[in-house]
Order: C-alpha cells, then sequence, then structure tokens
C-alpha cells in the first residue's frame, strides 16, 4: 500500500516548475540523480506553442512523466538505472528505441524539425542529433529520487493518475490528445 503523503509530495514535487533545470545542463545534482526516481519533463513557451498547434489544444507546459530504476514486475530482476543514466543517456542522447519519451518527441516533431528515419524506429545519424539539440534548447526537467526500486512502478502510476501529462500513453485514460499521439507513434514503425 503506498503512503498517501508520500504520493501527494512527489506530485507537489514533480508538478512545480520552481523545481525544474534546463535539459541543457542536467543534472545540477549528479549524486541526487544517482538514484532511481520520478522525473517530469517540461517545455518552454516556444515548445509550447508549436505542441499546442501541432494537437489543436492548449497543452500544459509539464508534457510527460516516467520513472527509471522500478523493479521489473515480470522477472523481479532489480534494473540499476538511474535518473542520470535514464535522462543522459536515453532520453537525451539515445535513439528512438532507447526510450519512449524519445519515441514520442520523434513522432511529435517528425515533421517539424523534419527529421529522417535511417530504418522503422531509428533516426538517422543527423536527425538524432537534432532532435536532441532541440531538446536540449526546449525542455525542462524536474526529478525526484525515490529509491524503493520496488514500490517505484505503483509509485509512479499513482502520480501519474494525478499528473496526468497528456504525453504519457500508458495506463492513462483516452484523450483526444492521445489518440492523435498514437497515430503519430505508429507511423514511425511503417515509414
Amino acid at each position: 500500500m503506498l503512503d498517501a503523503a508520500i504520493v501527494d509530495a512527489l506530485v507537489g514535487h514533480l508538478s512545480d516548475p520552481a523545481n525544474s533545470e534546463p535539459a541543457a545542463t542536467f543534472p545540477a545534482d549528479q549524486a541526487a540523480t544517482d538514484r532511481p526516481g520520478l522525473y517530469s519533463w517540461w517545455v518552454d513557451e516556444e515548445a509550447l506553442t508549436t505542441l499546442s498547434t501541432l494537437f489543436g489544444a492548449a497543452m500544459p507546459r509539464l508534457i510527460y512523466a516516467g520513472q527509471t530504476g522500478a523493479t521489473s514486475k515480470r522477472s523481479r530482476r532489480v534494473r540499476v538505472a538511474t535518473l542520470r543514466s535514464r535522462i543522459c543517456h536515453n532520453h537525451l542522447r539515445g535513439n528512438v528505441g532507447s526510450s519512449t519519451f524519445r519515441k514520442t518527441i520523434t513522432a511529435v516533431l517528425l515533421e517539424p524539425l523534419a527529421l529522417r528515419l535511417s530504418r522503422a524506429d531509428c533516426l538517422d545519424k543527423s536527425s538524432n542529433a537534432a532532435l536532441s539539440a532541440w531538446m536540449r534548447a526546449h525542455l525542462r526537467v524536474v526529478t525526484a529520487p525515490y529509491d524503493d526500486r520496488d514500490q517505484l512502478a505503483e509509485m509512479e502510476q499513482a502520480v501519474l493518475e494525478q499528473l496526468d501529462p497528456p504525453l504519457n500513453l500508458m495506463g492513462m485514460p483516452s484523450t483526444p490528445i492521445r489518440v492523435k499521439l498514437s497515430a503519430l507513434r505508429h507511423r514511425l514503425g511503417h515509414l
């Protein structure tokens, strides 16, 4: 059973833009990010305009949230990923296959940034670099270390239910934005 006070505290922390730091200089506190935990992604004004136009709806600045380092539910294998490794290596420098968030941003920005795929679900080298540069220029991230790896996935779901970030799909209620996002993501596997 999750402690409601901890859920509320994490939601409060992750939903406060004052806690965010630029993706370009992440991480400000390496020790705090060398732990498992939760994170939320935020957009600047230019990216907010781009997303709102693309989806034909007003978007909040907090667009996505997730966790890293949770024990696998199926295999019960303990994962060693940390906030820093996940955000730096998978989200900011990976490729489409290394990060659900990166795949989502790729799907959304495919036309606006003229990104090219080298094969299904894989950006070519120059497009991958362009996407990374865009993310560093327009995104901010909030991290919230949470050391209970066995409870982390459940905590993520409880936090997502309250935050309701528009670009999260799995386990979230259907909305017009999520329907369009699903279609945009689907095409990455078929180009």
